[in-house]
C-alpha cells in the first residue's frame, strides 16, 4: 500500500468515528460498538467488496488481519448492537429534511448473501431511495409472507405520522390483504403491482373477471391506460373500494397491472414509477457499489447488522452527492454539459476526491428534497 492510500484510509477511518460518535453522543452506546461500526463503513468503502478480510484489508489500525476479523464477527454476532437504535439518527434527518413533503415508501425484497433475502423499505429520493428499515429472512427464493412484510411496515408508522401524505409502492409481492387492509386505516396511499390472473369485482354483485378478462374485454392496446374506480379487489379478500389501473405502455410485451387506492384522476401508473427507483438503490448496495451480493453470511441476523453499515454508508454517499449538486459543483466529477453520474455515483466519486485531495473536513451530508436532478443526457445550454 503506498503511503497516499495509507493516508487516506487513516483520515477516513478517523473521519468515520469522529462522525459516529457525534451522532451517538446522546444515545447509550457502547464506544467500542461506535468504533467497529466506523472500521467496517471504512473497509466497505475503501474495499472491493463486503466480505470481512477485504474489509479488515483497509482498516489503519495495527491489529493482525485474522484478529480484526474476528473482531468483526463478534460485533455482527453481538445481540446488543441494536440495528434500529444505530440507525435512528440517519431515519431522523430524513424526516427532518423531508418536511410537509410526501413520502414515498418503496418496499421490496433482495437477496442477500447465498441462502438469505432481506425485506427493504426506503423512502423514494432523487431516482434512488433512502433505506428506512430491513429484515432478513432465510430463503433465496418465493415470496416473503404478507404477515411479516405487514410487521415491517408497522416499524415505520411512528416515524413517518407527521408527513403530510404517505404513499407505499411495491411490486406483486406485496398486494396481499395483511398489508392493504393494514394501511387503510393508516390513511396511507398505496399503488401496488399485481398479477393478470388476480379476480375482480367491477360492479356491486357483478361478475367476477380476471385482470387479464377486464383489459382484453376493453380492448386495451399498447400505449394505452384504463381506470377502474370502486372494485372489489380479488374474489377471495373482497376488498373494497379500490382503483384498478392497467397501463400497457409502449414497447412491452403485455400491461402492467395495478391496484391502489387512489382516483383514477391521479394517475397511479405515473405514481408507481417512482417504485422502480429501489433498483438503483438494490444496485449501488451490489454491482455499482459495496458488492453486498458477495457476502457469505448465512445467519440473518448478522446480515441485518452487516447491511447497517452499508446503510449508513449509503447516506454519507447520497448526502456527499446531494450537497454537491445543491452548491451547483457536480461537474467536480461529472460533465457540465451533461448528467451521467447517478447521485450515489457523484458522492462516492467526490468522495475518493476529497481523500486523494486531502480535502475531506469539506465532507458534507445533506438531504434535500427541494431540488430536482439534472435529467440525464446532454443539456443544451439556454
Amino acid at each position: 500500500m503506498i503511503p497516499n492510500q495509507t493516508m487516506s484510509n487513516h483520515a477516513l477511518y478517523t473521519w468515520s468515528q469522529d462522525f459516529l460518535q457525534d451522532i451517538y453522543a446522546h444515545k447509550n452506546i457502547n464506544p467500542i460498538f461506535v468504533k467497529t461500526l466506523a472500521m467496517l463503513i471504512t473497509g466497505m468503502i475503501l474495499g472491493p467488496h463486503v466480505q470481512l478480510f477485504a474489509i479488515a484489508m483497509c482498516i489503519p489500525v495495527g491489529i493482525k488481519l485474522l484478529s480484526l476479523v474476528r473482531h468483526f464477527e463478534r460485533f455482527l454476532a453481538d445481540d446488543r448492537v441494536d440495528v434500529e437504535q444505530f440507525f435512528e439518527p440517519f431515519i431522523y434527518a430524513m424526516i427532518v429534511s423531508l418536511g410537509n413533503e410526501t413520502a414515498y415508501l418503496i418496499i421490496d425484497c433482495t437477496q442477500a448473501g447465498p441462502k438469505c433475502r432481506t425485506l427493504f423499505i426506503g423512502v423514494a429520493y432523487h431516482n434512488t431511495v433512502l433505506p428506512i428499515v430491513w429484515k432478513t429472512l432465510k430463503g433465496k427464493k418465493g415470496h416473503v409472507k404478507g404477515q411479516f412484510q405487514k410487521q415491517l411496515l408497522a416499524k415505520v408508522y411512528d416515524q413517518f405520522q407527521y408527513c403530510r401524505r404517505v404513499v407505499v409502492l411495491g411490486d406483486a409481492e406485496f398486494s396481499n390483504e395483511p398489508v392493504i387492509n393494514s394501511l387503510k386505516p393508516k390513511n396511507w396511499g398505496f399503488v401496488f403491482r399485481f398479477q393478470s390472473n388476480y379476480r375482480l369485482q367491477t360492479e356491486p354483485n357483478g361478475r367476477w373477471l380476471s385482470a387479464q378478462e377486464l383489459y382484453e374485454a376493453a380492448g386495451l392496446k399498447p400505449g394505452q391506460v384504463k381506470h377502474w374506480e370502486n372494485v372489489a379487489f380479488t374474489e377471495a379478500h373482497q376488498i373494497p373500494n379500490l382503483t384498478v389501473t392497467i397501463h400497457w405502455a409502449e414497447g412491452e410485451e403485455e400491461p402492467l397491472c395495478l391496484i391502489s387506492d387512489f382516483p383514477a384522476k391521479e394517475h397511479p401508473h405515473l405514481i408507481y414509477d417512482r417504485r422502480y427507483w429501489v433498483e438503483t438503490l438494490f444496485g449501488n448496495c451490489k454491482s455499482r457499489g459495496f458488492q453486498l451480493a458477495r457476502t457469505q453470511m448465512t445467519t440473518p441476523a448478522h446480515i441485518d447488522r452487516l447491511i447497517l453499515a452499508i446503510a449508513i454508508a449509503t447516506c454519507i454517499t447520497l448526502g456527499l452527492g446531494t450537497h454537491l449538486i445543491v452548491i451547483g459543483q457536480s461537474d467536480q466529477v461529472d460533465r457540465a454539459d451533461r448528467r451521467d453520474l447517478s447521485l450515489f455515483q457523484m458522492g462516492w466519486r467526490w468522495l475518493y476526491r476529497l481523500l486523494a485531495l486531502d480535502r475531506l473536513h469539506e465532507l458534507k451530508i445533506v438531504f434535500r428534497w427541494d431540488f430536482k436532478l439534472p435529467p440525464p443526457g446532454f443539456q443544451p445550454a439556454i
